[in-house]
């Protein structure tokens, strides 16, 4: 009887052993990070990049698919769809996901997280697939908000505002802004809204010298 006692005792402690071992090892095995922040990174280091930007601020590697919501002079050959919210870039097998614009220096965080990639992915497709600005590829008039880039000829009165004349790879357009600004020369970046038929126009919402 005192045997059959022990055995089951020993039993009994054995298992106890045995799923305090089991707890301490978990606890002690690292957590996988599967999102962090990136203190470094590019776009270079994409497999297959695939990019969604409110506004692309900086050169993407050759042979990326990049849609955006507005032009600028780093989204020549983009998809353009006015619905896009968000900034990635998606990979292969990891995905960088930027607090704002896709310029260099902006804040990031990488993740190599199968779900939230899967849906980086799901929404990528969506924004390509989605509506896109009527002529948003042939010409700048029609759009309701645009980037340009270029060299300001001169700045003159134009009515109860002054008149940017700007130089860009296209020819020359005028930039309606509401107070004379010294910028006769300097290389600028524009943003804003087309306005007028015959003699179309920008009335920038935003304005920053490039040197």
């Amino acid at each position: 009887m005192v045997d059959v006692i022990s055995l089951i005792v020993g039993f009994v402690v054995g298992i106890i052993a045995v799923s305090i071992a089991i707890e301490l090892s978990w606890k002690k095995e690292e957590t996988v990070e599967t999102c962090k922040i990136a203190k470094k990174w590019s776009l270079s280091e994409m497999r297959n990049p695939l990019i969604v930007a409110e506004k692309l601020k900086m050169d993407v590697p050759s042979g990326s698919k990049v849609v955006v919501r507005v032009d600028t002079a780093f989204s020549k050959g983009a998809k353009q769809n006015p619905d896009v919210n968000g900034n990635f870039a998606l990979g292969n097998d990891r995905a960088l996901i930027f607090s704002g614009e896709i310029r260099e220096g902006q804040l990031a965080f990488r993740t190599v997280d199968e779900r939230i990639m899967r849906n980086l992915r799901t929404s990528f497709n969506q924004f390509l697939e989605g509506k896109e600005e009527e002529g948003a590829t042939a010409k700048i008039k029609g759009k309701e908000t645009v980037t340009v880039r270029g060299i300001v000829k001169a700045v003159v009165p134009y009515r109860e505002n002054y008149l940017i004349r700007l130089s860009y790879d296209k020819g020359i357009i005028g930039i309606l802004v509401d107070e004379k600004m010294e910028v006769e020369g300097k290389r600028i970046e524009v943003e804003g809204k087309m306005v007028g038929d015959e003699r179309p126009f920008i009335k920038a919402y935003h304005l920053e010298l490039l040197e």
